[in-house]
């Protein structure tokens, strides 16, 4: 895909425009929060992650606990993870 084409979807991260890899799709269908699935599966810490995207350890601690965060720190954690915006927010 030409750089050109990748700025026309905002909602995708730098590298990857295909879908999750069938384990993490398998535990995300097992009942596990997404957001901690795909963390697992990139090998980044809760504080790495923090780091990253500027979004509280806490709320990233909440979110994979299954309490609501906020739509806005989601997207940020998306993209800090480098999966497309949907797969956490929806």
């Amino acid at each position: 895909m030409e750089l050109r084409h990748f700025r026309q979807q905002p909602n995708i991260g730098p590298r990857d425009t295909a879908g999750l890899p069938d384990h993490v799709l398998e535990k995300i269908a097992a009942g596990e929060q997404p957001l901690k699935a795909i963390r697992e599966w990139r090998c980044i810490s809760q504080t790495d992650l923090a780091d990253r995207t500027g979004v509280a350890v806490t709320q990233i601690m909440r979110c994979e606990t299954g309490w609501l965060i906020s739509k806005e720190a989601l997207r940020l954690l998306a993209r800090g993870l480098r999966v497309r915006d949907d797969l956490l927010t929806d």
